[in-house]
């Protein structure tokens, strides 16, 4: 499909000049569109315009580059093209909701991977995440072995989850809200709670290991089965390429913040990836 090639050429042209002067004429080369037409086409697609886009991918990359505990917040301003740091410093805020210098390990950003036009758009919303040193947590659950890979495993999950499968989520724990967690381990799968919250001390003891961890949270009041595998498809499809962080293991934690069917407007839910930090 030779429109979305020149498309996603033009996009790549950005993202190689997010660090310079980016040349409208130039992305309108590449697109081989007029680029007024390229920014109504973007605008149409992604919800957001093309000086938008490069204003939050910047920013992206700037709290990357903040993370790696070695940039200035001066050297940033100049190097994603901002006149002052004070002006850098509001446009980082208004992101992410912090001032560059609050930023440490911990904290929560909102950061845009790249988008890229396929017959479906991949990128360009947001993410929340922050990158969380994780104590080990022990936990008592019930777990089983899936087929297939990582991400095809949410129908099954759905089947333990809905107590389709043995029963499971009620001989954890027959009260519904509080954390649950839903692990991930090389191909097996885990319902389960913290030890001293579950009902029945003879299921499997599961640990989470102690480590740094990339915490991904959705917003309040979505169904796990919808919202899950979307966020995590933005993850791996997205946000691992872009931010250089390395999975260390075929291993991921779902926590899910439940509430009675009253409050189900409180429900959220997060996704944890090990990670090394690999800086760009």
């Amino acid at each position: 499909m030779d429109i979305i090639k020149q498309l996603n050429n033009a996009i790549a042209y950005i993202e190689d000049n997010l660090c310079n002067e980016i040349d409208t004429n130039e992305i309108a080369q590449i697109a081989l569109y007029p680029y007024d037409k390229f920014k109504r086409f973007f605008s149409y697609m992604t919800n957001m315009s093309v000086s938008e886009y490069i204003r939050k991918r910047r920013l992206t990359l700037a709290a990357y580059d903040l993370l790696s505990g070695q940039a200035r917040i001066i050297d940033l301003a100049v190097k994603y093209g901002y006149n002052s740091s004070d002006s850098f410093s509001r446009a980082f805020s208004k992101q992410h909701g912090v001032l560059p210098t609050e930023v440490s390990a911990d904290t929560s950003l909102k950061v845009y991977p790249p988008v890229s036009f396929y017959v479906a758009i991949k990128g360009a919303k947001v993410l929340n995440f922050k990158i969380v040193d994780i104590d080990e947590i022990m936990l008592k659950g019930i777990s089983k072995r899936f087929m297939g890979k990582a991400a095809d495993r949410f129908e099954q999950e759905h089947i333990m989850w809905s107590n389709q499968h043995d029963d499971v989520q009620n001989k954890v724990c027959r009260t519904i809200e509080g954390v649950w967690y839903g692990i991930w381990n090389n191909g097996v799968y885990s319902i389960a709670k913290k030890d001293n919250e579950a009902d029945d001390f003879t299921l499997d003891s599961i640990t989470i290991p102690q480590g740094k961890y990339a915490v991904f949270s959705t917003d309040f009041g979505g169904f796990a089965g919808d919202v899950l595998p979307k966020i995590r498809e933005q993850i791996f499809d997205c946000w691992l390429p872009d931010s250089d962080y390395t999975q260390t293991d075929d291993y991921e934690v779902e926590v899910y913040y439940l509430y009675p069917k009253t409050e189900k407007h409180k429900r959220h839910y997060e996704i944890w990836i090990p990670i090394d930090m690999n800086f760009r």
